[in-house]
This record gives structure tokens, sequence and C-alpha cells, in this order.
């Protein structure tokens, strides 16, 4: 194996640390010396993903926003996709709905239309996201945010629209509006979640990027995920290892199912891996 993409919350992250796994992390570090690449292939934005990686000690790539950027280890912005602007402000009052949390990805920073205060409140009413006020302090949470008036206010580019809501009759009611409009994709990184991306992007189509910047073959590239938006992965490389936790369509289709995210399953393939190459 020459190659390991990792999706992060419910695969390799301890929800309560918002870190990798101590076993997973040792494990990728031990890849790494080896010659294996690693890359991180999650839905947070580049700032979040450079958090966890650092705070883990864990060197990469990193495919973030759900495929909307690729990133270097060092940080460099290799491949990007953005929404166009017109069409988001055209969806825009379909999004908008009492009981969904919206936010806006557009450069290194998310936006809001609600106070940033109000936002964080009502940020971990919404079931299953995994951060809470202890380990995701006003402070952090403050730094990442701005308040937003509209989308005319945006200068950088706009990459995702992400909406959160404990309702999900609410997203349903989101979905139904939104799918058969063809310039965009949709997808979901837990339950009560519906992200809005430009129409090609998603974690597959950018790992393929990666692929072919690192002249690899798709049997050379291990992918690990547990939830819908890692789906394209499993579809498109063969060897994918769904965490026991994981959603009944990323179950079915994983080639081997492998212990739970909290269990570290992920640390024990890896170190198979290594223990093949010697």
């Amino acid at each position: 194996m020459k190659l390991i993409v990792c999706d992060f919350d419910g695969t390799i992250l301890d929800r309560h640390t918002q870190l990798i796994y101590p076993r997973v992390a040792q494990a990728l570090r031990q890849a790494r010396s080896a010659g294996i690449e690693f890359c991180a292939a999650t839905g947070r934005n580049a700032p979040a993903a450079r958090r966890i990686l650092e705070g883990s000690q864990v060197e990469g790539w990193m495919i973030d926003l759900n495929g909307a950027e690729l990133r270097d280890p060092q940080g460099q912005i290799r491949a990007v996709q953005a929404l166009d602007r017109e069409l988001a402000e055209r969806i825009m009052p379909k999004l908008r709905h009492p009981e969904v949390l919206t936010t806006i990805y557009s450069g290194e920073l998310k936006y809001t239309f609600l106070p940033i205060e109000q936002h964080y409140q009502r940020y971990f009413i919404v079931p299953g996201c995994g951060k809470t006020p202890q380990n995701t302090p006003f402070s952090r949470f403050e730094s990442d945010y701005r308040q937003l008036e509209s989308l005319a206010e945006l200068r950088e580019p706009l990459f995702k629209i992400e909406m959160r809501s404990a309702s999900l009759d609410a997203l349903h009611q989101i979905r139904s509006q939104l799918e058969n409009i063809p310039e965009i994709a949709l997808t979901s990184a837990f339950t009560h979640n519906l992200e809005v991306l430009p129409q090609t992007c998603n974690k597959a189509s950018v790992l393929k990027q990666l692929q072919k910047l690192l002249d690899l073959q798709r049997e050379e590239i291990a992918v690990f995920g547990d939830d819908l938006n890692d789906l394209c992965l499993f579809e498109q490389f063969p060897n994918s290892y769904a965490v026991a936790n994981a959603k009944p369509e990323i179950l079915r289709r994983a080639r081997t199912v492998i212990a739970a995210c909290e269990q570290q399953g992920p640390a024990d393939v890896i170190t198979s891996f290594l223990e093949r190459s010697v």
C-alpha cells in the first residue's frame, strides 16, 4: 500500500479531544516513516483539518470541504472547485428554514447569517456532530466565523453550503427542493447534516487527482470511512475499509469491515500494511 486515505469524524477522530486517536496517529506516523503517504479526507475546512493534524502530530495531504480543495503536506492548494456565485444566490432562499442552521464556507472562513454567539449556541443542539462546548470553546469558534447580511458581501470563492438541524423533516424538505438542480451535488457527513457542493465535487474526484500526482494505481490506495460522503471513495477504490459504526450503505459497499472508530480499528489495518511491507 502506498497511500492511506482516512475520513476524520466517525472514522479516526476522538470526538472528545477532537484529535486522531493515539494508536491511529502512531500507526500513521510509522507508515509515513516507511514511505506510505497519508491523506485526510474530510468535510471540514482547511484550518479545522490542520488543527487536527498538527494536534495529533500527523503530516499528510488534505482533501477538505468534501472535495472542494486538495492541499499538499505543506498546505499549498493543488486543486480547487468552487460553487457558481449566481447559482448559490439563486438557491439560497431554498436553504433558509427556521429550524436549520446554515453555514457558508468561503476561503478559510465560515460565514453565518446569525450573530456568531447565537450560531454557536444553536450549533450544539444538533445531534451527532461530535463537537461540544467543552472541546470547541467560543473563542476558537468565533475566530473561524464571520457574520453576513448577504452573499454579495463575500469576496473569496464559495466552496460549500452546509445545513444542520435537529429536525430531519426540515432537512428532507430542503433536499426535495434541491435534488433536481443539475449544477449542484448533495452529500451528508452525518445524519442531521446536508451539504451543497459543486456538481462534480466529492472526495473521490479529488482523490483521483492526487492519484495522478503521486503516479499510483487504484490498488495501491486504501480508503477508510463511515458516512455517506465517503461512499464515492468506496465505489471507486477497491481497497475500502468501513469502521463497524459506519452507515449501512458504507458497510454494504466496503471490501472489509473493521473494528469501530472508538476501538481504533484503522490502527490495526495500517499496522498490517507495515507488516506486509517488511
